[in-house]
């Protein structure tokens, strides 16, 4: 039999740390918030987290829910925890766990405001402003009323305000600079009322290094920070202003070959008989399938590597198991590991994302199972990033 964990996720510490100073050190004395929300972007919000806790460059971990933020909390993470989707818990842990929340919209603001009240304390909030993505918010002609009437209240207190891009990766930023100069109009009508909001912030990964905000002081960095540039233009923008800016992949998902299996010409493999093989050929069966995250839509069309080589993946992903043809790699073996996405040429998460018509590795990632065990390593190489060295990293090719 094969020990357990038969599938598992690496997470390298080193090159997040390395990621981490790269943003701290582009964006200057502005905070950094790491996005940790669904799962830390299929990463394990509590192994991230607590490398955040422990890094220097991190300032605020950013969740989606109240109930991320409190499993935080559970496991020791201390510092500043903004919340910018759903209060999905009791609202009264947001003050109790000293936890900060999104507020757009005047119903909960005026719950919030009560929760205050009643627990004798203040409710931090940041005040989300509608600059053009028309999900989350108050319009821009509505936030100077707004901001007003939440800070008179005495349950509340007006910690940040924010918005956020709608196409910050985008090769025409002239729809992100339309949004930054909405929300420097609110800001700056705020200045001129003489009301102090401590944390001002717009800055996506993309944003943080393609738009020049003025008056902001945090930047909520998301995909970049597991090592995955938004896209070609962004990284080109980035590299320009700072060369030794380079990103390092987070993420290695791992197997291990559960049978070995020698199968004749004209046998059909897997469900539904989608693939018959044409001569003698030599299969692994792996412990993984749908339900793990990895898309079924690479069923036939995804590869894996095994003994450093290449397998390609025939028939139909199966909801826990994948098969794949090893017939051109030796000596393979139950037990034998098997990398099924990270920094290597064909398997990245957004090789694999271009391969299911996705194009967005946020979306490979994220399906990640949350059951499968998240093991932070560190990494052999001097990740490490400063002023003085220009790291040169690139994905790995295999052949």
């Amino acid at each position: 039999m094969i020990q357990a964990p038969h599938t598992w996720i690496e997470i390298n510490k080193t090159a997040l740390e390395h990621n981490f100073k790269c943003y701290k050190h582009f964006i200057g004395n502005q905070s950094l918030g790491i996005v940790v929300k669904s799962n830390a972007y299929g990463h394990g919000i509590i192994e991230v987290g607590k490398i955040c806790q422990q890094s220097i460059s991190v300032d605020w971990l950013i969740t989606g829910t109240l109930s991320e933020a409190l499993a935080l909390r559970a496991h020791g993470i201390t510092k500043p925890i903004l919340v910018v989707y759903f209060i999905d818990s009791d609202p009264s842990k947001l003050i109790e766990h000293g936890i900060s929340t999104m507020v757009a919209d005047m119903q909960t603001l005026d719950e919030l405001n009560h929760v205050g009240i009643a627990a004798g304390k203040k409710c931090a909030i940041h005040i989300k402003i509608d600059s053009g993505m028309s999900r989350f918010g108050f319009l821009p002609e509505d936030a100077l009323a707004i901001i007003r009437k939440a800070s008179a209240m005495p349950g509340i207190y007006v910690e940040g305000i924010y918005s956020h891009l709608a196409q910050a990766a985008n090769n025409d930023q002239s729809f992100n600079r339309e949004q930054e100069k909405t929300f420097s109009a609110v800001l700056d009508g705020i200045e001129q009322e003489g009301i102090t909001i401590a944390y001002k912030h717009l800055s996506n990964s993309a944003g943080s290094t393609a738009l020049q905000t003025k008056n902001t002081n945090l930047v909520r960095v998301g995909l970049g920070a597991y090592g995955w540039w938004p896209s070609a233009y962004i990284k080109e923008i980035a590299q320009n202003k700072m060369p030794e800016f380079d990103l390092k992949p987070v993420l290695t998902f791992k197997t291990k070959v559960f049978q070995v299996r020698h199968l004749e010409a004209d046998r059909f493999v897997g469900y539904d008989r989608t693939y018959k093989t044409t001569k003698p050929t030599t299969i692994a069966v792996l412990p993984v399938g749908y339900f793990d995250g990895y898309d079924r839509r690479l069923s036939s069309k995804g590869i894996l590597l095994i003994r450093g080589q290449y397998a390609p993946v025939i028939g139909i992903i199966a909801m826990t198991t994948t098969i794949v043809d090893i017939t051109h790699i030796p000596d393979v073996q139950p037990g034998d590991e098997v990398i099924i996405m990270g920094d290597y040429e064909k398997i990245t998460p957004t090789h694999l994302a271009n391969i299911v018509g996705s194009f967005n590795p946020r979306e490979i990632l994220t399906r990640l199972n949350p059951l499968i065990p998240r093991i932070a390593i560190e990494s052999e190489l001097p990740l490490v990033y400063s002023q003085n060295t220009h790291p040169q990293y690139s994905t790995r090719h295999i052949v």
